[in-house]
């Protein structure tokens, strides 16, 4: 049995997925989680977490698994000019090279998934969770979606899969690519539809035909935190878990739902992070002989990003985690300070004052009255 307790898949390869110095998506932020991660690392044990770092490009029949030919074609052409094309509405434009850039990233969530499945270990894969993109066509920043792709090949092998989604944006590409199976549960935490993008993920979104009941969505008002998110986690994602017995668990690990994020209004905590992961992978233990596939997401303030990926690291690899207060390594702040053109954060949190918060316990009680009504399933309190 190897003694590795976690594998990280990161090739700085996964760089070139990059739209440009003004667009608020960037890889940077996710390499120096990456290198956060690597440094507090040194002084674990040798063999305490493996790497693959081979920015391999995902064939044509594994793009394929997922998204049609016609736009898998489409976007290999924009990928050839020299001028940026929109591959959406509006919010994804091509780059020179943005297909190969993007089927690196797959390539990665398959790496993963393939290790946590033969090797029962916890497989991260934080430069990924591209979950809007969808068969047909980019969507929010997402080219192509690999981490429906890595939960389609998991099910192509066999496989029930449980997909937990934090992400602030509703993750729309995969819960509809997988809206009609009874092998995906889908459970999706995320600020209301009708309030930021892609407007969807509501709670009588439950699924169709064999996937009917096997998809949960939870809402959250602008301005909710850490008191909406945790209870409802709580009480919903064991219960559904241990009623679907998955084979694998897959979560998507967004942090734009962190408070200060410049694109979504949550407030969850760095505590609220932590507290899902050790949730999650205590139930992979349980329920999936550690088969987890822990993949990056939204986030666009690179201070929130880089801490909280890199403790997500620490807490998968089973090291111990540094208090809040600890101060950062000092040659990780002149890195970011010289990739961000601004001052590192001094410590693993910062004190922040958090606006009040819309959710109360009535609300959560409606959630998930609404939720077992739609399901059919009990959500009893823990």
């Amino acid at each position: 049995m190897s003694p590795e307790r976690a594998h990280v898949v990161w090739s700085d390869r996964f760089l070139d997925y990059e739209f440009g110095p003004h667009h608020p998506f960037t890889e940077r932020s996710r390499g120096l989680a990456v290198k956060l991660l690597e440094s507090c690392l040194a002084e674990a044990p040798a063999g305490t977490v493996g790497w693959t770092r081979s920015g391999k490009i995902a064939d044509r029949a594994t793009l394929g698994t997922f998204h049609r030919p016609e736009y898998l074609e489409f976007v290999e052409n924009a990928s050839g000019l020299a001028k940026e094309i929109l591959l959406d509405t509006g919010d994804t434009p091509s780059f020179p090279g943005c297909y190969e850039a993007s089927a690196r990233l797959v390539q990665g969530a398959v790496d993963a998934l393939d290790y946590t499945l033969e090797h029962l270990r916890p497989a991260y894969h934080p430069g990924g969770g591209l979950h809007h993109a969808h068969p047909n066509r980019a969507s929010g920043f997402c080219i192509f979606n690999d981490v429906a792709i890595a939960v389609a090949r998991a099910v192509e092998k066999g496989h029930r899969v449980a997909y937990i989604d934090i992400d602030a944006h509703h993750g729309d590409g995969v819960m509809y690519g997988f809206y009609d199976s009874g092998r995906v549960l889908d459970i999706d935490f995320h600020q209301d539809g009708r309030t930021l993008f892609p407007g969807t993920g509501f709670p009588h979104e439950v699924g169709r035909g064999d996937g009917s009941g096997l998809k949960a969505n939870l809402p959250f008002p602008p301005g909710a935190g850490d008191e909406a998110l945790l209870p409802s986690f709580r009480r919903v994602v064991p219960a559904l878990l241990r009623h679907f017995r998955p084979d694998v668990i897959v979560l998507q690990h967004g942090v734009d739902g962190h408070y200060g994020d410049q694109i979504a209004h949550l407030q969850y905590s760095p505590r609220a992070y932590a507290e899902v992961d050790r949730t999650v992978l205590g139930l992979a233990h349980e329920l999936t002989h550690d088969r987890l596939l822990v993949t990056g997401g939204g986030g666009y303030r690179a201070e929130s990003v880089g801490r909280v990926l890199a403790r997500t690291g620490l807490i998968l690899a089973g090291v111990p985690e540094p208090p809040e207060t600890q101060e950062l390594p000092g040659a990780w702040r002149k890195e970011f300070a010289s990739e961000f053109g601004r001052e590192a954060p001094a410590a693993w949190t910062d004190r922040w004052e958090l606006d009040p918060s819309p959710w109360t316990e009535a609300d959560e009680k409606n959630l998930v009255r609404l939720l077992e009504s739609k399901l059919g399933e009990r959500l009893p309190t823990p």
